[in-house]
């Protein structure tokens, strides 16, 4: 059945050692390149690192007869977990990485980058099934050369992760149509299944096998066993994430859904636009001009073309995804990312067309090489320092089991630095926006709703929970009266302003320092009830805090 895929016949050796290798390099530059010092940019990344921390932290304690009231223990201390609200495969592997190398922004970024690696390798081995080793080299170190992989390769976030299981998912796909073995095709779901709890968007990838699957086979699919025995695989195994969504993850589908707050409309040319017009600032105007230069040249030459069972797949990777990523309302450029591997995939195959055989090979490394190099010295990283320093400044001055008071927009950048810091012990974070708003993940979105506390009583509520310490970003959402309050009330004798740390960055922000506060005003006695609602999973939580005298 090799005739299927144009399977590689050449097996493993030195030279494929070699190429792997110098991409383990390349990652590490990417690596070294990346923000590590708990200076996260992207709101969710120091969330994902925070969700990893709680899974090595529940490894630990093993919270056994009592894991639901640790749980909501843990949020209350560290209020920036969000394993209800993101499926859980990187943040255990993360937890993983945490056991290895301790809790740190870098461990995090280590678990990215690590993945990283293997969607490398997995675009190697993909590619060399229909090229040398040279360009799949060339293929893997332009596909993780990309502006938009090295972007999102170098954060926090889920897209690199679950790239890779879905690049090895296709790797054992054709692996199957070449053998017919069932065992190949259990792992290609087993792999999309890894991916889709990693981030449930490569979820689009599933017609392309089918279409594909039935362009092999036509009316023989449904006399393969190991089709259906692969159907009830996946089935089975998408089971506890559609639980999963149904239970806690409702916001995830409003937002793909669609609400009043949708930008680009699925009727109109704007939103059939939109993921077209990401596509140049993803992968770059050479490789879509390459890409597309492929794409024509297959319906002119016969001899440019891959196996008829790889042109289908691929064209109907693209097709796929194209369409459900225009369909899902949240659009974000980083959403499409996963069409990135096929475009760098055909513009490496346009090169190796057009030019020489005995010189295309080089070619193709010059221009993998030159566009790699190119993103690592023109792509800025983003970052945004200052949450560590905040951390570290108040973690020097409380005392254990102290209770802190945040107020700010990068929340989850100081709530995990505080988790990280070894000095940091045992400190619990409490929001100013959990006691005195109610707001599911972007106000903008779905709006804000201000509870009305009066300064008297958030000063009790200070008084009540014993906080000692407030870090305040005075411009955070200064347009709502209970923010406005919380500042007035910090401009009492009551409190007194320590320091302000600087707060910087590469990319245009609106934090620009961060205020720490003491409250020098008496505390009650005991630990007293926080309740705080989670609106994005419809929960909850309530447990004590402060601390005993």
């Amino acid at each position: 059945m090799r005739e299927y895929s144009g399977g590689s016949r050449d097996g493993w050796n030195w030279q494929d050692a070699i190429l792997l290798f110098m991409l383990v390099i390349a990652v590490c530059l990417l690596f070294e390149t990346s923000p590590r010092a708990g200076d996260f940019w992207w709101s969710d990344a120091p969330r994902h690192a925070m969700d990893g921390a709680f899974y090595h932290d529940m490894a630990r304690t093993l919270p056994v007869t009592h894991a639901r009231q640790w749980a909501e223990g843990y949020y209350l201390q560290y209020p920036a977990v969000t394993v209800l609200f993101y499926p859980p495969l990187f943040a255990l592997v993360e937890a993983l990485f945490f056991s290895l190398f301790g809790v740190s922004h870098a461990v995090a970024q280590l678990t990215v980058s690590a993945f990283c690696l293997g969607a490398a390798w997995g675009a190697y081995w993909l590619s060399r099934r229909w090229v040398g080793r040279i360009p799949a080299f060339a293929t893997a170190l332009l596909f993780v050369g990309t502006p938009a992989m090295a972007f999102w390769g170098r954060q926090v976030m889920l897209e690199i992760p679950a790239f890779a299981f879905l690049v090895w998912s296709c790797y054992f796909f054709f692996r199957y149509l070449d053998s017919g073995k069932g065992r190949d095709l259990y792992l290609v779901v087993v792999f999309t299944l890894a991916g889709l709890y990693t981030k449930q968007s490569i979820i689009f990838i599933v017609p392309a096998y089918l279409v594909t699957l039935c362009y092999v086979y036509r009316k023989r699919i449904f006399r393969r066993p190991e089709v259906w025995w692969s159907a009830a695989l996946f089935t089975v195994g998408i089971v506890p994430l559609l639980v999963f969504t149904w239970l806690w993850g409702r916001m995830n589908v409003h937002q793909s859904v669609g609400g009043d707050w949708v930008e680009y409309s699925r009727r109109s040319f704007a939103g059939w636009t939109y993921v077209g017009r990401q596509l140049p600032y993803q992968v770059g105007w050479p490789v879509l001009a390459l890409a597309v230069v492929y794409c024509a040249g297959v319906i002119l030459r016969k001899e440019w073309r891959l196996p008829a069972p790889a042109l289908v797949f691929f064209a109907a990777w693209l097709l796929s995804g194209y369409i459900f990523f225009t369909l899902i309302a949240l659009k974000e450029p980083r959403h499409s990312i996963f069409l990135v591997f096929s475009l760098a995939f055909l513009s490496i195959l346009a090169i190796l067309r057009v030019l020489p055989a005995g010189f295309g090979p080089y070619a193709v490394a010059a221009f993998a090489l030159g566009v790699f190099t190119h993103t690592l010295a023109t792509e800025q990283v983003p970052y945004v320092s200052g949450y560590r320093a905040a951390a570290q400044y108040v973690c020097s001055l409380a005392p254990p089991d102290s209770v802190v008071l945040f107020s700010g927009l990068r929340d989850g950048s100081f709530i995990f630095n505080v988790r990280s810091i070894p000095e940091c012990k045992n400190i619990t974070v409490i929001r100013s926006d959990k006691l005195l708003l109610r707001v599911a993940v972007d106000r903008y979105k779905f709006g804000v709703k201000e509870l009305g506390v009066s300064e008297a009583q958030f000063n009790d509520m200070l008084g009540q929970f014993g906080v000692r310490y407030i870090v305040l970003e005075p411009n955070f959402w200064n347009d709502l009266q209970s923010l406005q309050m919380l500042v007035r009330v910090l401009h009492n004798d009551q409190f007194k302003l320590l320091t302000t740390i600087p707060v910087a960055s590469n990319q245009s922000h609106s934090d620009s320092r961060l205020e720490i506060y003491e409250n020098v005003g008496d505390f009650t006695k005991g630990k007293n009830l926080l309740r705080v609602e989670l609106p994005v999973s419809g929960l909850t939580v309530e447990g004590k805090v402060g601390r005993d005298k």
